[in-house]
């Protein structure tokens, strides 16, 4: 294609936007709430996931140590922990430092009690604490150290499986129905692009036969309408991805600033540029595919339907 035609298509795109411009408004209207619903989504997604990783941190596996254990057979249990590949941390807690930490929020009153339990007379054991790098091999890695209970001087194995299976299963409910989600939008998306499209070429009905008439290929007649639908994501893009910026600084203000939940949302800089790829690619491909979808099978008629006009 010539530079002059090439010009000229585009322009003549740009024009459709501005002619149309009360259904332009409605497109990117409909378009921009299937964006800002994925962009919450996706936006959701990396906050879920960072928020399942803490508690990943948090369910920990203790190892309880046989009483009287020297610091070098300590050692040697550390280091056949450390030697499995799941294994993330290994702290130790001693028995004083798992003493402290019963009595730890009490009034002075009630530490008094527990005062005869310090020293040796304390019946705690001393214990590893064990972080897993992946939960999905819970029971896989909490085996491995359950058969070192027979060589390792390891007296119990502590674990909450049931809360590793249901962090893990919510994460993999969370994954699936984002991309169930975000695949129904960008169907919807495809559908509204096509119609606006659709209306823009019925107003052209005469123009385009003409232009039949006279022998311009299918390419020449298709591409303004490729261009009005990019153009019409690429605003969609934009208008949704500010919204989304807005409603989560919203969001992340009113979640850090209540105690009762104690959480905090990831910064939106970290996952910004991945939003504003994402909607800017899919509000191109949108576009360009919602005008081929309805102008496709009008041109294969080779134009007599509009010959009729």
């Amino acid at each position: 294609m010539k530079a002059r035609s090439f010009q000229y298509l585009t322009f003549e795109g740009l024009k459709n936007v501005w002619v149309n411009r009360l259904m332009s408004v409605a497109s990117v209207g409909v378009l921009t709430a299937c964006m800002l619903l994925m962009g919450i989504a996706i936006a959701f997604s990396f906050n879920v996931d960072v928020i399942m990783g803490t508690v990943e941190d948090q369910n920990v596996v203790m190892v309880y140590l046989e009483d009287g254990l020297s610091d070098g057979d300590r050692q040697e249990v550390e280091d056949a922990l450390r030697a499995i590949d799941n294994v993330k941390n290994l702290e130790y807690v001693s028995k004083e430092v798992a003493l402290d930490s019963i009595t730890q929020g009490f009034r002075d009153d009630q530490k008094l009690l527990f005062e005869e339990f310090k020293g040796e007379e304390n019946p705690l054991p001393d214990a590893l604490k064990v972080t897993y790098k992946d939960l999905s091999l819970f029971d896989e890695t909490t085996g491995q150290i359950e058969q070192m209970k027979q060589n390792m001087k390891i007296s119990e194995v502590s674990n909450k499986r049931d809360v590793a299976n249901q962090v893990n299963s919510l994460r993999n409910v969370i994954n699936i129905a984002s991309i169930w989600l975000i695949a129904l939008l960008m169907v919807i998306a495809l559908v509204i692009i096509s119609n606006t499209i659709r209306i823009t070429m019925f107003s052209r009905k005469l123009e385009i036969s003409i232009m039949k008439a006279v022998g311009a290929t299918d390419g020449f007649i298709r591409f303004p309408f490729m261009i009005e639908g990019i153009i019409l994501g690429i605003i969609a893009a934009g208008v949704a991805f500010g919204l989304v910026y807005l409603i989560y600084r919203l969001a992340a203000d009113a979640v850090t600033g209540n105690l009762m939940l104690n959480l905090n949302l990831l910064p939106f800089g970290s996952f910004a540029a991945i939003i504003f790829g994402i909607f800017l690619v899919l509000g191109a491909i949108a576009g360009m595919l919602g005008s081929l979808v309805s102008i496709r099978k009008y041109l294969k008629r080779e134009g007599s339907e509009f010959s009729e006009i």
